[in-house]
């Protein structure tokens, strides 16, 4: 057994093996002393000769999937080794790793965040640049791209923020100061030295990478298939609802960089880092987990084609304008479960009959909400006969487990019921044979009884044996007793002890079937999600647009006018009722707002809530304004408040001019900056000279719309 074990640690070295015995998983060895600690769990002793004791702990398995969070939580990759043969006394159990669960492809509900994508990325690197894919296998996202720069790189790690990364242990060496800069990330060395290019034709069932947009991309094609490898090793699955590869360029988006994300405070506030006070929250008003994820993906893809936010903002008007349709449709949605999540754990293997129920729950509203929708431009196709399937063939309260029966409906199977009948009937057996042999022997105490070492028997005291018919069997003599079988009793005995472990047996191969016929219909079934994520988002913005007196913004070809501009999150907070509107007119005359008043005048608030209109607009959102008339923006940069970097030896003045100098070569006229405070990090006398130099250069070299605020009145002068 040891020897066995030793077999599948070295061919998974960087995990913790958790090794199968019984009904326990257990760790031996390092792995056993590591996960003691992480599980809080007592450690104990294996004989391994006279002297040598090894140090083991175990986990119970039934209850792994409370012990697992613990251990991807403190970024460890779990092996998951099981018996899959049955144990004979003949020779050892053969186990092999069935999956693997690491930071990235975790399942686990007590990790995963309902509204927010749990990424896996790999780095691949090139004299070109970086290859940069990631997936989330809970949902079968897959995207790719190939970056030109390390700082760009940094930007895309920042705003994807993958919960685990894998390269080679090389490039792991020469991107450590990046990687140490994103927290909750989990680096692991991984590589692929196979044909990338066959690797993803096989697995896509492909001639061409081409409608993936992967032609000639010799870096994308690379790290996908090292990605995608990645997945198939740790899920032990084909990844059937892993269905294609989407190539995207940085181009297509606004990028959104560290500063930005953490100075607009998209995802959390600056105070505690909770959601609370961020853009999110006031925006999250999505009644399904798939609406509330692409929310996320919107927010951190900002679009720059006009049509493309127009159609947004025409779909969204579309509900803000029809508010009993708004209610329906809000309600209808309410009652769809996470069908991305529901697919993927079916497809690979890992869902059970209780997610069979909730995509029947889910699919049965389709037809009801594909009426409400008739007319406009969403497409959805019910699965009424895979509805049906799951209906005849799975309980309403169905078990957790798939391995124990308790799943499957009465007349769905015709040899399952037999089984049951002969499973739930056999108390009136026992009692109508005993009686019949009784009245055949003339024996008046004779016993029909059961154990589990002997099966069933007849027992017959010493004083009746003289009466014991000829076709009785002696199965076991006792002291003042003899045990005996009859054919019919053996037959019947054959039959109840197997049936239950063949109503288990049937139960899991009829539930494998409808499973399988869910994976079949996967290309319908996400289409189906993506357009419920879709319709729960546009019409939350519709919901917020009403509930928050929200306007539509007129995109424009230049300049920003934003009459009665508020702040969509201090608005909402229950000390700003009070908030006071206000204007932002950028025309073609002048680009640079320079601002000055006195501390908690709303400086600030005035900066930052005319970059998060612009960027609402840019999502395809309603925004909080009387009116607002934008032109798109290819940026925004924001460079608030002082901070230092002490980890990486960065004082407060070099994180601001790092920051400052960023802006400046990176800025186009079609950006807008923010600038709050600039040159607080250093003496008055120094700060005026560098606030001044960048504001004449950012006027009269760059031209971006740019909102300035400063304590320093002397640069009152350059509006002169």
């Amino acid at each position: 057994m040891m020897a066995q074990y030793k077999e599948i640690k070295a061919k998974y070295q960087d995990c913790i093996v958790m090794y199968r015995l019984g009904d326990f998983y257990e760790m031996f060895f390092e792995d056993a002393i590591e996960a003691s600690k992480i599980l809080q769990i007592t450690l104990t002793s294996r004989n391994k000769g006279a002297t040598e004791k090894a140090p083991m702990c175990g986990v119970p398995f039934h209850a792994v999937d409370n012990y697992l969070p613990k251990l991807t939580r403190a970024g460890k990759k779990v092996a998951i080794c099981d018996q899959v043969t049955k144990p004979d006394g003949k020779g050892i159990v053969q186990r092999e790793v069935i999956r693997v669960v690491t930071p990235g492809t975790t399942f686990d509900d007590n990790i995963l965040d309902q509204k927010a994508n749990n990424y896996v990325s790999c780095i691949m690197a090139s004299k070109s640049g970086f290859g940069f894919a990631y997936s989330d296998v809970t949902t079968g996202d897959f995207m790719v791209t190939e970056i030109p720069t390390l700082k760009d790189l940094q930007s895309e790690l920042m705003r994807i923020r993958p919960a685990e990364c894998i390269c080679s242990e090389k490039l792991i060496s020469q991107l450590r100061p990046l990687l140490g800069k994103i927290s909750e990330i989990h680096v692991f060395p991984f590589s692929f030295h196979g044909d990338a290019d066959r690797s993803l034709k096989n697995h896509f069932e492909l001639k061409s990478l081409k409608s993936f947009g992967l032609d000639n991309k010799v870096l994308a094609t690379s790290v996908s298939a090292t990605l995608l490898e990645y997945l198939k090793e740790t899920q032990k699955t084909d990844l059937k609802h892993v269905r294609k590869v989407s190539f995207y360029d940085l181009s297509q988006f606004m990028p959104l960089d560290d500063a930005v994300i953490r100075n607009l405070e998209l995802f959390f506030n600056n105070n505690d880092g909770k959601k609370e006070g961020s853009l999110i929250n006031v925006l999250d008003q999505t009644v399904s987990s798939m609406g509330g994820r692409l929310l996320r993906k919107w927010l951190l893809h900002p679009l720059l084609e006009k049509n493309k936010i127009e159609n947004r903002l025409n779909k969204v008007e579309l509900f803000f304008k029809n508010s009993s349709l708004l209610r329906d449709l809000r309600n209808i949605l309410s009652k769809i479960f996470d069908i991305e999540r529901l697919l993927s754990r079916l497809s690979l293997g890992t869902g059970n009959a209780r997610d069979l129920l909730a995509m029947k729950q889910s699919l049965s509203v389709i037809p009801v909400l594909k009426e409400k929708i008739n007319g406009l431009p969403f497409d959805l196709s019910p699965l009424d006969d895979l509805v049906d399937l799951i209906e005849n063939a799975i309980l309403d309260e169905p078990a957790a487990t798939v391995r124990e029966g308790g799943m499957i409906m009465a007349g769905f199977n015709k040899h399952l019921d037999e089984l049951r009948s002969i499973s739930t009937e056999g108390k009136t057996f026992i009692k109508d044979l005993q009686e019949k042999e009784i009245k055949n022997t003339g024996i008046s105490n004779l016993k029909v009884k059961y154990n589990k070492v002997f099966g069933y028997y007849i027992e017959i005291s010493n004083s009746n044996l003289k009466d014991v018919p000829d076709y009785y069997i002696r199965k076991q003599t006792l002291v003042n007793a003899e045990r005996f079988i009859i054919p019919e009793l053996k037959e019947y005995e054959e039959k109840v002890l197997t049936a239950e472990d063949k109503i288990k047996e049937l139960e899991y191969e009829l539930f494998y079937g409808v499973r399988m016929e869910v994976v079949k219909k996967i290309a319908e079934i996400q289409e189906i999600a993506r357009t419920i994520s879709e319709l729960d988002l546009l019409s939350c913005f519709a919901f917020i647009a009403v509930k928050n007196n929200y306007v539509r913004p007129e995109i424009v070809s230049s300049g920003i006018q934003i009459t009665g501009g508020r702040h969509p999150v201090i608005e909402r907070l229950t000390f700003s009722s009070d908030f006071v509107p206000n204007d932002c007119n950028f025309d073609d005359t002048g680009c640079f707002k320079l601002i000055t008043g006195p501390n908690m005048g709303g400086k600030s608030t005035y900066l930052r809530q005319v970059a998060l209109i612009v960027l609402m607009t840019q999502v395809g959102s309603f925004v909080p304004a009387q009116s607002a008339k934008i032109a798109l923006v290819d940026r925004i940069f924001t460079r608030v408040g002082a901070s230092d970097n002490l980890s990486g030896g960065e004082s407060t003045f070099m994180v601001e001019m790092t920051e400052a100098a960023y802006i400046l070569n990176n800025a186009t006229d079609r950006s807008l900056i923010i600038l709050d405070e600039l040159g607080r990090g250093t003496s008055t006398y120094d700060g005026v000279s560098i606030a001044w130099a960048i504001m004449e250069f950012i006027h009269d070299q760059i031209s971006a719309k740019t909102l300035f605020a400063t304590h320093y009145h002397e640069l009152i002068e350059l509006a002169d």
